[in-house]
């Protein structure tokens, strides 16, 4: 019933509408009954009390007439619902039949169509399986032949490239026949030029050492007499100094620029006194410049001389 009445709104709201208009007229009635004269207390408590039973028994029944025309009521409008329900779910029933029918109807139609493009598809198939067979057919036929033109072609070509590589082998024979020859000539060519370069070289190279040793032994000349001279002059401006002791041999080494200029003088191993070697010092400062060379080719920046003073 809950349920129902949730379904239909406007039933609660006739339902509550009709109990208000009973009660309203139930009240307007009871206000509106005439009173009897008042004859005495106790007269008027039986008269009240009896118009009291006679008025709730109409309002019973009042509200007995009108709960049965509100049950009345509710009961039409629960039939009209339910008439309207059992219309709606025959219609949907019917639509729903309708759309199965019509669903049945396209898949049939689809199927329909299927079928005759299946069948469609394995004729289609059946034709290009007999078309590839005529084609492979023809194909292996061409094929045989191409085999057959093939291996003619082959071999007429190997005929030929057999005369090719022996006609080949024969030039590449000669050829090499006559490489070698000349490989042979130019190497003993060859052979004899570098044995005539090799001769004329040992004879360069021995001018040359010949010539080296003579430049050499004239160089050296040149130099021990032109270290003679420097030792010459470092010996004129020596001056033996007092309590000079031995005069030792001293290595003298000197430090020249251009022209002779003394720039630097050092000692190598001089064991004398230090006022002897002060004075060798002293005797190569005053040789400055030093005599030059005979030769541009022997002078030497740094000169180291064996000195000994003369007695």
């Amino acid at each position: 019933m809950i349920e129902t009445l949730k379904q239909n709104p406007r039933a609660i709201i006739f339902s509550v509408v009709i109990h208000l208009l009973v009660i309203g007229l139930a009240l307007i009635e009871f206000s509106a009954t005439p009173s009897k004269p008042v004859v005495s207390k106790k007269g008027l408590v039986d008269q009240t009390i009896q118009a009291e039973v006679i008025d709730q028994k109409q309002l019973d029944k009042r509200k007995q007439e009108a709960q049965k025309q509100l049950q009345a009521k509710k009961d039409k409008l629960e039939k009209q619902r339910l008439e309207k329900a059992a219309k709606k779910r025959k219609a949907e029933l019917k639509k729903k039949k309708e759309l199965e029918q019509k669903r049945k109807q396209e898949q049939a139609k689809k199927k329909a169509a299927a079928e005759k493009k299946r069948q469609q598809t394995a004729e289609k198939k059946k034709q290009a399986e007999a078309l590839k067979r005529k084609k492979a057919a023809e194909a292996k036929k061409k094929a045989e032949a191409e085999k057959k033109r093939k291996a003619e072609q082959a071999r007429k070509k190997a005929e030929a490239e057999k005369k090719r590589k022996a006609e080949e082998a024969r030039k590449k024979a000669e050829a090499e026949k006559q490489r070698k020859a000349e490989e042979a000539r130019k190497k003993a060519e060859q052979a004899r030029l570098q044995a005539e370069a090799e001769q004329r070289r040992k004879e360069a190279e021995l001018k040359a050492q010949i010539a080296a040793e003579e430049r050499q032994r004239e160089l050296d000349s040149k130099r021990n007499k032109y270290y003679s001279l420097i030792r010459e002059k470092i010996s004129r401006n020596w001056r033996q100094p007092a309590n000079a002791g031995n005069k030792p041999l001293c290595e003298v080494r000197v430090v020249q620029g251009p022209g002779g200029v003394i720039l630097d003088v050092t000692f190598g191993d001089c064991p004398g006194t230090r006022e002897y070697r002060l004075s060798v010092e002293a005797a190569v400062l005053k040789s400055d410049p030093l005599p030059k060379p005979e030769d541009p080719e022997l002078f030497e920046r740094d000169i180291v001389l064996k000195f000994k003073p003369r007695d």
